[in-house]
């Protein structure tokens, strides 16, 4: 039996390497996807989409995450391993994030979740265009993402 997925792709357009999963989301429209999957494009806000979420099988979550790597690493996480704090200071995008995923984790309806995403070089600068570390590991998280959703 094939899986109910969803892709959430965060980010806004003008946000320079915060903007990633804004980008990816542009590839992923031209992309045909399996009957089995949808994708949203969500901006920051992955965490007001609960009823899209939930009883789905697999979510996976396209993003930037600031892990200890080099930036334009391309990264694969579960939801326990995703970084909250960022600086010193909470990432509040993903920590409503993971707040609901574990409140509908309490319905028994919470899908496995997977986080893709890179590390972003540069999350201060307002601009269209993402850093060129960051850009170029597009395809591969495309790769990474059809892998998920064929397993």
């Amino acid at each position: 039996m094939e899986k109910n997925i969803i892709i959430l792709c965060c980010g806004y357009p003008y946000a320079t390497d915060m903007a990633f999963g804004y980008h990816v989301s542009k590839v992923l429209e031209k992309t045909k996807l399996p009957e089995n999957v949808d994708f949203l494009e969500v901006g920051g806000s992955a965490c007001m989409v609960p009823s899209f979420v939930e009883g789905k099988d697999k979510l996976i979550v396209v993003d930037v995450f600031k892990v200890d790597a080099e930036p334009g690493t391309v990264v694969r996480l579960k939801q326990e391993e995703v970084p909250l704090k960022v600086d010193g200071k909470t990432d509040i995008d993903k920590f409503h994030l993971i707040e609901m995923l574990e409140q509908i984790k309490i319905s028994g309806k919470c899908p496995e979740a997977i986080f893709i995403g890179v590390v972003p070089k540069d999350t201060r600068t307002v601009g269209e265009k993402l850093t060129p570390e960051v850009k170029k590991q597009i395809p591969k998280v495309i790769d990474l993402i059809l892998k998920e959703v064929s397993q």
